[in-house]
């Protein structure tokens, strides 16, 4: 776990960082300086393009998660991996255009009624979806060769920052509303452009077609493999973002601006889980080809425990100040109904922690295409639930029904790596963290509310860290999270000296 703990320390502080300057825009500028409405539009129009290009790239994205092992070879320009999966993506795009086209109608629609303003915005999703489906190939590509730090510094900190401006332009009159939205393109294509000038850097950027490749005896398994992944990825991407998208098209984009910021809250939760498996995609990869079941094993019980630990922390230190968090942001009233998103929201995310990297995984083992099926059977439930629970339960309903297939997605990975690989995640420290953190949820709730927002919010925080993060580190729950303590108060002795 060595590099896994350092490069993890590195992802998860940057991706903390991005966290601030979200905080910052999502509880505070979009709050302050946007409709509910605008808001809701906004997390559409980035989730729709997200959702496109997944169905867009054919899968070309995650060609090198699974096969950059077997083509890894820098004297030989990696056997020409890069302009492959480039071309599958292009290929996948013209697709998409032409079916985008066809498809014209039945979106408008949907929409027309309750969204009437997603519709202005049609067109903006070409140009959009191909930056996301090239960022998406080249994050991978960097990602394989252990280089998750660039990539990570420009989706979660300077996609936010350019966020962060433009709101601030809006604020000041320098931005209308529409300049605003146009803007979020040219982010995003300067981020990319940003990633393919880091890659010509480290002198990879490998763009010579070597028409080998087409040769190969993986080239059948690669084209197998994308196909599998595409269907994959575009249901957990419908997983992800059908609560949004019918909310959207049942309440309206107000509804859908409310949960923005309620999910925001709760997604805060994730990111250690989505920092360290940046980290593990490569060594699962690279374990699952050298049929290392023991690496496996390892990998899967330690990020479970170490997911579960850091996970609920955040969601202690969140739900136990559920209240104070709707007060500090502006016009709080107007998004409070969305309390009890965070809470399923929040309960589904711990869940996906603690159930460890059974994704990754199952992913890149021989058996990704057992995982189509899980994705398909998940997106089902999804748009069922969601069709059942957002006409009585508006907000409430979506949260709830993102949760169940949540929590079913995880249970069949977990059931299905322990019954054919004989791996699971969890040991005696998994129920030592469930007990201190049942405990600490005990506790904090017998917490009286305090006058003052602010002390009662300090207090609380205080109450969860210590008590929860105390007995970890008193039990000696995780020898993880007891080196990353150690070493943390190593170099704050060091400033302070």
């Amino acid at each position: 776990m060595g590099i896994v703990i350092r490069q993890s320390i590195k992802t998860t502080g940057i991706t903390y960082l991005g966290f601030v300057v979200g905080y910052l825009n999502t509880l505070l500028l979009f709050p302050l300086v946007l409709s509910k409405e605008q808001i809701g539009l906004t997390r559409l129009l980035i989730s729709v393009s997200f959702l496109f290009a997944t169905f867009a790239s054919l899968g070309a994205g995650n060609i090198p998660t699974k096969f950059f092992p077997y083509f890894k070879d820098e004297s030989k320009q990696h056997n020409g991996i890069l302009p492959f999966v480039i071309s599958v993506g292009m290929v996948g795009y013209i697709i998409f255009v032409i079916v985008f086209f066809l498809l014209k109608d039945v979106i408008f629609s949907i929409y027309t009624k309750n969204s009437p303003l997603l519709l202005d915005y049609f067109y903006y999703f070409l140009p959009f979806t191909l930056i996301v489906l090239l960022t998406t190939i080249f994050e991978s590509y960097l990602i394989v060769q252990q280089k998750p730090v660039v990539p990570t510094i420009v989706r979660e900190v300077l996609m936010r920052l350019f966020m962060s401006l433009g709101l601030v332009a809006v604020l000041t009159s320098i931005f209308s509303f529409e300049t605003f939205a146009d803007s979020i393109i040219i982010y995003y294509l300067i981020g990319l452009m940003i990633l393919i000038l880091y890659i010509k850097r480290k002198k990879v950027l490998f763009l010579k077609p070597n028409f080998q490749i087409l040769k190969s005896a993986h080239l059948k398994e690669m084209l197998m493999y994308a196909g599998f992944i595409i269907m994959g990825n575009a249901s957990a991407t419908i997983i992800a973002n059908i609560d949004s998208l019918m909310l959207s098209a049942y309440s309206g984009l107000g509804s859908a601006g409310i949960y923005t910021i309620a999910f925001f809250i709760a997604a805060v939760i994730e990111i250690p889980k989505r920092s360290i498996s940046q980290v593990v995609i490569p060594i699962v990869s690279q374990a699952n080809k050298d049929g290392d079941v023991s690496k496996l094993k390892e990998m899967y019980q330690k990020t479970s425990l170490n997911q579960l630990i850091v996970g609920g922390l955040l969601f202690l230190g969140i739900w136990c100040n559920i209240d104070n968090i709707f007060k500090l942001i502006p016009n709080g009233e107007i998004y409070s109904p969305g309390k009890w998103v965070v809470f399923y929201i929040g309960l589904s995310k711990l869940f996906d922690m603690a159930t460890g990297v059974n994704q990754e995984i199952v992913g890149t083992s021989k058996y990704y295409k057992i995982d189509l099926a899980f994705y398909l059977f998940l997106a089902a439930v999804a748009v069922i639930t969601n069709l059942i629970f957002i006409p009585k339960y508006g907000i409430t309903g979506a949260a709830f029904a993102s949760a169940i297939s949540i929590f079913l997605f995880n249970t069949i990975r977990f059931l299905f790596l322990l019954s054919f690989m004989k791996i699971q995640p969890f040991s005696i420290g998994t129920i030592k963290v469930l007990v201190i953190f049942f405990l600490t949820l005990f506790v904090s709730s017998q917490i009286s509310s305090m006058q003052n927002f602010i002390v009662d919010l300090i207090l609380r925080s205080v109450v969860v860290l210590f008590l929860f993060g105390g007995l970890v580190l008193l039990l000696n729950v995780s020898d993880d999270v007891r080196k990353i303590v150690q070493t943390i108060l190593n170099r704050i002795k060091d400033i302070l000296n």
